[in-house]
């Protein structure tokens, strides 16, 4: 599978969310934005989740993280991402498939 149908793949996959995540109340896309975010392979969906979730719900669902996430989605970075280039370790996930 090439690269370039990997990448459209997943920006489809993330319009998806991004629609299906417009049709939740806050408080729920929020909740969803936060799973999402702490699975290392989910991570991408929830930061765009997240950019629909308001401050003060992603706050309420997870106090500081809720904070942090909020950030990054507003501003496009990750900061794990980034700690990755500087030589740390990517963050483990423990999905089962």
């Amino acid at each position: 599978m090439s690269d370039d149908l990997l990448k459209r793949l997943l920006e489809t996959t993330l319009g998806a969310v991004k629609d299906l995540g417009r049709q939740l109340p806050d408080n729920q896309r929020a909740a969803l934005a936060v799973y999402c975010y702490r699975r290392a392979h989910f991570r991408r969906l929830g930061l765009a989740l997240a950019a629909l979730c308001s401050r003060h719900a992603l706050i309420a669902e997870a106090g500081h993280a809720g904070e942090v996430i909020f950030r990054q989605a507003s501003t496009g970075t990750d900061i794990d991402k980034d700690n990755r280039h500087r030589g740390h370790k990517a963050p483990v996930s423990l999905h089962v498939i």
